[in-house]
């Protein structure tokens, strides 16, 4: 073993040396598709390692591959390490569980039989315990017999035999007596077998299965009704159309291949569903739009009312009773005999409440205009979100997805400071571990890197988060800050928002901690070069955001103000470790 390393969260990269040369094998608990792979070349590194990386790249290099296990049709696959002499027996074991929904590759000490480090630890309470320091313990063994391990046909066509004779067809009854066929494998099963009696099916079975294992080997990818891979053979097929078949030059090669299917595959799904949740959050607020603005169309509608009532009383002043709160008067409008009930301000004069009603009805015009044209562009905008939609749900690449996230995020006035973060943080790429991450604090949850503040820690232990821009600030502010914390600005001028995350059973925060932060807000503002800069301090509960402010723009209550010089050497003295 020349050299270990991670390639991804869940997968292991091993350089091996061999009498022939380099060698390598990459192994992966993808949750998408596990799979083991030899001949690949070094996959481009991806962040810092995992716990069982940085334990195989310690234990792992110098020590010997002396034997690969794969018991029977199981997806467990052992790989056993040895050290050189005089270190005698020691050495590791690192077992790949690809199978289910939480593979795994797990490191075991060779001698005491205890797990150092694994991809994936077993949850509370679950009957299997994979920790470290904890045992290694296999997986339960196959419901149902294994045809490598039962071995010859006559044992093979005794586990047969019953469910044919109970009416079963030939790939059903395979796949209920034996572990390790696929539907695929059991309709090639029975496609060579001809007549489908449990003699010939075990007979096809075992020269299949010495075909695999001897070879000579034919990868192929077999491709589903639209011409994408959905599983992978290392002969021909002979049940599967040749145009449903598609060579590759080496198993290696198919495997990668198909893995790398099913990651743009998992890529396009994560990415399709993140964008559904987005449009469905618009279609709701648009449809609530419609509706206030509906309403307030009635609303408004009332200004021709108002108008005439208006005319009328002008026309009718000596008809009014001082003091009256309503007055009934002929409207001619609507007809000879007809007449209308007029409510009155008392204290006022009727050409005053006339006054009044012609106000309301200009105010009603203007309002209806404005309403009207509202409307008009949230029907629009409902519009153009079902066409979204629709894009969305017909996409099948990423390019696709990624121009319509671009589309969205180009429109203008359409979302919010929300939506635009939600929008930042849709990936790209598949993001394996996705549903790994479901459990975990918000805190180990990084937002997109405009959005994500700098990170200081003031001299007494107390996070200070700065803002890096507007769109930061407006981040920094709506969405991680918490009504106990506190809140600074540069006073009269631009900058950074910056916080003091409070701790729930603090009591306020040190002076020290106070006039920290406060030089922190003065350096990240155009009054850095000052000599003495006045900084704003408020909790975050008085801090607004108006609506419809640009980002970052907020109003404040409350304040206090500190007075305090600008250093340039307390934001490395301060500096968190990932914004050193």
């Amino acid at each position: 073993m020349r050299s270990v390393h991670p390639a991804g969260p869940h997968a292991l990269w091993l350089e091996l040396l061999t009498p022939r040369g380099h060698d390598s094998l990459l192994i992966s608990a993808s949750e998408v598709c596990p799979h083991l792979i030899r001949g690949v070349l070094r996959p481009a590194p991806a962040g810092s390692p995992s716990p069982l990386a940085a334990v195989a790249q310690r234990v792992l290099p110098g020590a010997s591959l002396r034997e690969v296990t794969h018991a029977g049709l199981d997806r467990v696959v052992t790989l056993e390490f040895v050290y050189p002499l005089p270190a005698g027996e020691a050495g590791c074991h690192l077992v790949a569980e690809l199978f289910g929904g939480r593979p795994n590759l797990i490191l075991v000490d060779r001698l005491t039989g205890l797990i150092l480090e694994a991809v994936r630890h077993s949850p509370a309470g679950d009957r299997r315990s994979v920790a470290p320091e904890q045992p290694y313990p296999s997986p339960p063994g196959p419901v149902r017999a294994d045809p490598r391990i039962l071995g010859t046909v006559e044992a093979i066509t005794a586990a047969l035999a019953p469910r044919l004779a109970a009416g079963l067809a030939a790939p059903v009854a395979l796949r209920q007596s034996l572990s390790g066929l696929t539907e695929l494998w059991a309709k090639e099963v029975a496609s060579r077998s001809g007549s489908g009696t449990a003699e010939t099916l075990a007979q096809a079975l075992t020269h299949l299965l010495h075909e695999i294992e001897s070879g000579p080997w034919e990868p192929h990818l077999i491709l589903d009704g639209a011409g994408q891979p959905m599983a992978t053979s290392p002969i021909r097929m002979r049940h599967v159309s040749p145009d449903s078949q598609q060579a590759c030059p080496s198993l290696g090669e198919m495997g990668e291949r198909f893995a790398r299917h099913l990651g743009r595959r998992e890529a396009v799904s994560l990415k399709q569903t993140a964008l559904r949740q987005l449009l469905r959050r618009l279609e709701i607020r648009l449809r609530s739009r419609r509706a206030k603005l509906a309403a307030e169309s009635l609303e408004f509608g009332r200004a021709d009312l108002s108008r005439r009532m208006g005319e009328i009383l002008v026309a009718h002043q000596a008809a009014v009773p001082r003091g009256a709160t309503e007055v009934t008067l002929p409207d001619h409008a609507s007809g000879s005999n007809a007449t209308i009930v007029i409510p009155l301000d008392p204290a006022l004069s009727p050409a005053a409440n006339a006054e009044r009603y012609f106000k309301a009805a200009r105010r009603g015009r203007r309002g209806a205009l404005r309403v009207a044209a509202r409307l008009q562009e949230t029907e629009e905008e409902l519009a153009r979100v079902h066409a979204w939609a629709q894009h969305v749900a017909e996409a099948s690449r990423l390019e696709t997805l990624e121009a319509l996230r671009k589309e969205l995020e180009a429109t203008p006035r359409l979302l919010a400071p929300r939506d635009r973060a939600a929008l930042a943080g849709i990936p790209l790429e598949s993001v394996e571990g996705r549903r790994e991450r479901k459990g975990r604090s918000d805190s180990a949850r990084r937002p997109a890197a405009g959005l994500d503040p700098r990170r200081f820690v003031s001299s007494d232990g107390f996070p200070i988060l700065v803002g890096r821009d507007t769109e930061g600030n407006d981040y920094l502010t709506t969405h991680l800050a918490k009504s106990r914390d506190i809140w600074l600005h540069v006073q009269g001028r631009s900058g950074s928002h910056v916080v003091i995350r409070v701790p729930n059973h603090a009591n306020g925060v040190p002076r020290r901690t106070l006039i920290q932060a406060a030089q922190l807000a003065a350096y990240y503002s155009p009054a850095r070069s000052d000599g003495k800069v006045a900084v704003d301090y408020t909790l975050r509960k008085y801090v607004r955001k108006p609506r419809k402010a640009k980002p970052g723009l907020v109003t404040i209550s409350q304040e206090k103000t500190i007075i305090v010089p600008p250093d340039k050497f307390l934001v490395q003295k301060l500096a968190a470790p990932l914004d050193r």
